[in-house]
């Protein structure tokens, strides 16, 4: 670190600490964004290959963390939310999806997004692959658990993030619709990602629900928005 980096660290640091100047709970904050953005900004590095970002990748990284420690959506695992809670095969699961999961839900922005059968195939994933391969032997009991989760986060959350991506010569859009789970008999917060396509119909879009998945460790939940922006 330059000499000049390392003086402006060790005032930053000394600003958070004087009581006269910040009040605690706004240091605390502050810590935890910078803190957040550190994190997103090394695994932005790494991804990218680059010792060195542009401004606007480093002030994306803060717009991110500030959006996860100001307005994110969180919600409780009860009643209905917890109703897959305990054991549920892949038959009892199917079934839930079919019955309670599929259909039409317009999200807080007045989205229309359709969950098909297609869905179905968020519920299995190979761990050799990572692909959403049918596969009885690939079926995953916590997404199954989950399950009630889908329509509930994206009717309610607006903590959602864009990636956007070139696959195979083609852009492609996603929305990310996220939320934080406390569930009952934890004492750890749970990440929760609802993964929705953005398709071109006509002079307009259609959105469908892709796949949902659950994170136990808040920086593989930062590792997943660094790729998105606001």
């Amino acid at each position: 670190m330059k000499k000049l980096d390392a003086e402006a660290l060790q005032k930053l640091i000394l600003k958070l600490q004087q009581p006269d100047m910040l009040s605690g709970k706004n240091a605390d904050r502050l810590i935890r964004v910078f803190y957040d953005a550190v994190k997103i900004v090394y695994e932005r590095q790494k991804r990218l290959k680059k010792p060195e970002l542009k401004m606007k990748e480093i002030s994306s990284a803060l717009l991110i963390a500030e959006r996860v420690n100001s307005s994110q959506f969180h919600f409780d695992a009860a009643g209905i939310l917890a109703e897959c809670f305990g054991s549920i095969d892949e038959g009892a699961a199917l079934d839930y999806y079919q019955k309670k999961v599929m259909g039409e839900v317009t999200d807080k922005l007045g989205r229309k997004i359709t969950i098909d059968e297609d869905g179905m195939l968020s519920l299995y994933k190979d761990r050799e692959t990572g692909k959403h391969i049918v596969k009885s032997a690939n079926y995953e009991e916590m997404r199954g658990k989950r399950l009630p989760w889908i329509r509930h986060t994206l009717m309610n959350s607006e903590s959602v993030y864009v990636s956007e991506e070139m696959i195979a010569g083609r852009f492609r859009r996603s929305f990310l619709y996220t939320a934080v789970a406390s569930v009952p008999m934890t004492t750890d917060p749970q990440y929760y990602v609802v993964v929705v396509r953005q398709n071109k119909s006509g002079d307009g879009h259609t959105y469908t629900f892709l796949t949902a998945y659950t994170m136990l460790k808040r920086n593989r939940f930062l590792q997943i928005l660094e790729k998105c922006q606001l």
